[in-house]
């Protein structure tokens, strides 16, 4: 498993909150995305990242908490079922997951269960997040290309 240290800056995202399955996802996705299009609110430089609160290993599926982010800029106000958050800047455990979604479990496991451990570094208590590098509309699940990144303390 490749994973690198990345210190990144703080990123300003809206928001879509998902409460069901990871699997169910994409149905917030659908809502979030065009309204921020029809907004002018997506360019090249923007980033489509997922924040993924919840393991579901442990957490009932119907419990579970995903929030869809696109990156925006400070003009950007919160509006209806969107709003704005700060995904927190410092380092991060960053490794890249190729292939289908549902297959993210395999990876944070490998990540989270077999690299942390022996990195001999900790988790902060922020939650893990995904950047996705490739449209899922129109790639082949297996030539999806997902960042994982974890929160390090410093």
């Amino acid at each position: 498993m490749g994973v690198r240290i990345q210190h990144l800056e703080p990123i300003r995202v809206a928001f879509m909150r998902h409460v069901g399955p990871y699997s169910t996802v994409g149905a917030t996705w659908d809502k979030f995305v065009p309204y921020l299009g029809k907004e002018g609110r997506l360019s090249g430089d923007t980033r489509f990242i997922g924040i993924c609160h919840d393991d579901p290993a442990v957490t009932p599926a119907d419990k579970i908490r995903y929030d869809a982010c696109v990156s925006v800029d400070g003009t950007f106000e919160p509006v209806g079922d969107i709003g704005v958050q700060v995904l927190a800047g410092g380092d991060y455990a960053m490794t890249t997951h190729f292939g289908p979604y549902p297959k993210l479990g395999d990876t944070y496991a490998q990540l989270l269960g077999q690299w942390l451990p022996r990195s001999g570094r900790e988790l902060r208590s922020t939650p893990c997040f995904e950047i996705y590098l490739n449209d899922p509309q129109s790639t082949d699940p297996e030539e999806l290309l997902t960042d994982i990144y974890a929160p390090l303390e410093s």
